[in-house]
């Protein structure tokens, strides 16, 4: 019987992620994507081929490889959706471009060179009729860049019962793996003032819009805000200003403004503790008004802050096969920002382990990823799978 790891072929990838990448999928446009990762997770032989219906967006796509059918599910994800193409592009971003090592095209990167490396993984799996004792869950969810309502429709699904954990491959830096990620709420902070003519010396005035200025600028002083900070990842909470909106043309003291807040949290945090801190900062600003916090206005939960156990068996599998395919040690970090995989790891409760490709400009004009890394990142996947699910 050939062995799963002999099937992996750099060229076949290559083929794989030019194909992908002529596809358009655009957040929320995602549909012949979603069409084509159908017909081929059919046509490599996956089981129970689904399509996973999400609002505004192409279907969420599911099969599986088979395994014995009362043992446990290890899942591989990856996202269909990209950015938009910005300005700045060199080429074509729809059609691929390659310069040396380097394949250029809008979503390379993020993520469809991780989805080329699943899906080489899973057929490798099929062809060699591998045995396991559970099965593989291959999901490739829509809108992860937006409200990642795909990935809620993959949890709703019921699949992921069972699930002991699930490997992803966002972009990843080389030599790292990602065992958890921040968490994200975005807080809107609500000013109400007094209004007046402008025109008029009227002391009895409040400007919304100079209350929002005296916040901002106090939250624009990082070094002030005593942000927590976790020693062991070295990276810090975060906060930035997104939006702020006061007044107009009218000849009046603007009596309301709003100001949009992106609050990243290290896992531990909570949001009570993110509007503490909050209203601990506002209240530095001496504002003359009174004002009033809302948060997370979205159609899916907020991607709350997670990380997997260093010295869990399930990092310490993917960490040795890793390091084993890099010939070198690799370090544990944590995400900056988030993606699908807080929404699995959170709130579908399964242990979620981040391993990409690696590449530059991501999300921004001129995508690359490093074609070297394909077959590595394929091989890690599917040895994973192998060590967590074979008899």
């Amino acid at each position: 019987m050939t062995t799963p790891e002999n099937l992996l072929k750099s060229s076949d990838l290559v083929a794989l992620l030019d194909q992908m990448v002529r596809i358009r999928s655009i957040t929320n446009h995602e549909h012949a994507i979603a069409d084509w990762v159908y017909g081929y997770l059919n046509t490599i032989g996956l089981r129970d081929v689904q399509r996973l219906p999400v609002a505004e967006s192409g279907d969420t796509i599911i099969g599986w490889v088979d395994g014995l059918a009362d043992g446990p599910t290890f899942c591989l994800n990856f996202h269909l959706d990209t950015f938009d193409v910005f300005n700045g592009w060199q080429s074509d971003p729809f059609v691929p471009h390659i310069d040396g090592d380097r394949m250029f095209g809008l979503g390379v990167h993020d993520m469809k060179a991780g989805g080329a490396c699943v899906l080489a993984a899973a057929q490798a799996l099929v062809q060699s009729q591998t045995k396991l004792r559970g099965r593989v869950l291959v999901a490739c969810t829509t809108d992860e860049e937006n409200w990642s309502r795909g990935a809620h429709a993959l949890i709703h699904s019921g699949a992921l019962k069972n699930c002991i954990g699930a490997l992803v491959p966002e972009p990843t830096p080389y030599g790292s793996l990602r065992i958890g990620a921040r968490g994200r709420h975005v807080i809107t902070i609500h000013l109400t003032g007094r209004s007046a003519h402008v025109a008029f010396d009227d002391t009895q005035a409040i400007n919304s819009a100079h209350d929002a200025a005296r916040i901002i600028s106090v939250l624009a002083n990082k070094a002030a805000l005593g942000l927590r900070h976790d020693p062991l990842f070295k990276l810090s909470s975060g906060l930035g200003v997104t939006g702020v909106h006061s007044g107009g043309t009218m000849i009046l003291v603007p009596e309301e403004a709003k100001i949009i807040v992106d609050r990243h949290l290290l896992p531990g945090e909570t949001l009570d503790d993110a509007l503490t801190h909050l209203h601990s900062q506002i209240a530095r600003a001496h504002i003359e008004g009174s004002y009033r916090l809302t948060w997370d206005d979205r159609p899916t939960p907020a991607p709350g802050a997670f990380v997997v156990p260093p010295d869990s068996n399930f990092t310490q599998t993917v960490k040795h096969i890793h390091e084993a395919e890099l010939g070198r040690e690799v370090s544990l970090t944590i995400a900056r920002s988030v993606a699908d995989v807080n929404h699995i790891a959170v709130h579908g409760d399964v242990p979620t382990i981040t391993c990409g490709p690696w590449g530059g400009n991501t999300c921004e004009a001129n995508e690359w990823v490093d074609l070297r890394s394909l077959l590595p990142v394929a091989r890690i996947h599917l040895k994973t799978v192998l060590a967590m699910l074979k008899i």
